[in-house]
């Protein structure tokens, strides 16, 4: 297999790629995302986001929230290990501007400590004057799915972290992420995009600051290979026993929901779904 490391690159922000796509005069491809990474649909312009490109995922972070409107990372077969000894330790992200909201701790130290939900509200964090406790904080990118990587400690950035329940987290949430893993050990490589849902009328970026930016309604993940999709919508009260599968979706419904374009520069539909590949079976 290749190097991981040749599939990958870095760049600060947002900014520098447009920079570097207007001097050069060519387009920029992000390998972590597949015919293209997102895009917001309508008035919900990119200027309210920077771009954070890391080794293992590519995220787009809200400047009001401080948290991922989406990220897209792409898992490898020789990508995937054991995580379960891995630190889990909070970092503050040196590539989101100083201009962003940012994740603080409240003792305003530079790395947070992942706290267990027994004692969650003494740990709590504050997100740009919303609490986001530590039972709530989770990793749209999954440890699990990069630790055979030697870049796997960029999921401790606070760039990838999201208020994920508890029960959501552990639960179906974690199971799909196996899914995946499997998957891509399968078919060698497995995109995947994932981010929040907010409120019932749409639209993927909270424009208010406040309870319901650090609380989405839902979350969303589309997992796709060069031919086959499938979307997976789960409500942010799914309790944990609930089977992965009974939250599956369309990417229409995913797409009309968070007011992203998830394929931009994709020209035909997917022929086929992943479900079946993903252990779905009715």
């Amino acid at each position: 297999m290749k190097c991981i490391s040749k599939f990958f690159i870095r760049w600060a922000s947002l900014f520098s790629l447009l920079v570097a796509a207007t001097a050069n005069a060519q387009t920029v491809h992000i390998s972590h995302c597949m015919a293209g990474c997102p895009v917001a649909v309508g008035s919900r312009a990119v200027g309210n986001s920077e771009l954070i490109v890391r080794h293992l995922y590519v995220a787009s972070i809200n400047a009001e929230s401080g948290l991922a409107d989406w990220q897209a990372y792409r898992v490898l077969a020789d990508s995937v290990g054991v995580a379960s000894l891995l630190p889990r330790d909070w970092f503050e992200d040196s590539l989101v501007s100083r201009g962003a909201t940012q994740v603080l701790a409240i003792d305003s130290a530079p790395r947070l400590e992942e706290a267990l939900p027994i004692d969650s509200e003494e740990r709590s964090y504050q997100l740009g004057g919303i609490n986001l406790l530590a039972e709530d904080q989770g990793r749209l990118v999954p440890m699990s799915s990069f630790a055979g990587t030697p870049y796997w400690s960029e999921l401790n950035f606070l760039s990838n972290m999201a208020a994920l329940p508890f029960e959501l987290r552990v639960g179906s949430w974690s199971r799909l992420d196996q899914a995946i893993n499997a998957l891509a050990d399968k078919v060698g490589e497995v995109y995947v995009v994932s981010g929040p849902i907010y409120g019932d009328s749409g639209g993927g970026v909270s424009e208010q600051v406040g309870e319901s930016a650090a609380k989405p309604s839902a979350y969303f993940k589309v997992i796709s290979t060069p031919e086959s999709l499938s979307a997976f919508i789960f409500d942010s009260d799914v309790r944990q026993h609930i089977n992965f599968c009974s939250q599956l979706s369309t990417l229409e419904l995913v797409e009309g929901a968070t007011g992203l374009t998830l394929f931009p520069q994709r020209e035909s539909a997917f022929a086929d779904a992943l479900h079946r590949q993903l252990t779905c079976t009715f």
